[in-house]
């Protein structure tokens, strides 16, 4: 063969794969886009039905032996699953985003992941992913609001099983039982000062 038909089959080969992979990009940018939109409509298990068409397809799968997984996809799946009230898998796909270096993908990831955790009352681990991401960006409100109340709801469970709880729970058991007389028969509860 001649250098000229060398350079011709190079080219095309490589206008195939360009082709090829603008295609897939695009089918990624159109699920994207089509996933916010049933998201907003409520239909959960269709949109994860056509993420499941995306990676299923041929092209996707071509693309994906050239990368790794897209954490937009991991991501989205995420979300849905967390509509879906499935954490377990939701949690999974969550930590696949948050290998990304896109610092707002990575911040959102970490934050839903934080919320799952918190709602299975770990307040430490949930309050640590909220410190995360605010190392990413230190201006999210609802990060810091949300870390409060980890910090809050972890004082909280420590000091609800702490010896001094305990006592004061006691204190106010042993006053229930002290017989009040006919002075208090008609006022409804106690009312006691501490």
């Amino acid at each position: 063969m001649s250098g000229k038909k060398l350079i011709r089959i190079f080219l095309l080969l490589l206008s195939f794969f360009l082709i090829l992979y603008g295609y897939g990009y695009y089918k990624r940018y159109d699920t994207i886009t089509h996933l916010e939109e049933k998201i907003k409509l409520g239909r959960y298990q269709d949109a994860l039905a056509s993420i499941q068409r995306l990676q299923d397809s041929p092209i996707y799968k071509i693309m994906a032996k050239f990368r790794k997984e897209d954490p937009m996809i991991s991501f989205n799946k995420g979300v849905i699953y967390t509509l879906l009230e499935n954490k377990k898998e939701a949690s999974v796909e969550y930590r696949k985003a948050m290998e990304t270096n896109d610092p707002v993908l990575k911040a959102r990831a970490i934050y839903n992941n934080a919320n799952l955790i918190a709602t299975d009352m770990d307040f430490s681990t949930a309050a640590l992913q909220y410190t995360e991401v605010l190392k990413i960006d230190a201006n999210d409100f609802q990060a810091k609001k949300n870390l409060e109340r980890m910090r809050l709801g972890e004082q909280q469970f420590n000091t609800m099983f702490s010896p001094e709880q305990q006592e004061r729970e006691d204190r106010i058991e042993a006053l229930k039982l002290i017989p009040w007389g006919m002075k208090y028969k008609y006022s409804g509860e106690q009312k006691i000062r501490w």
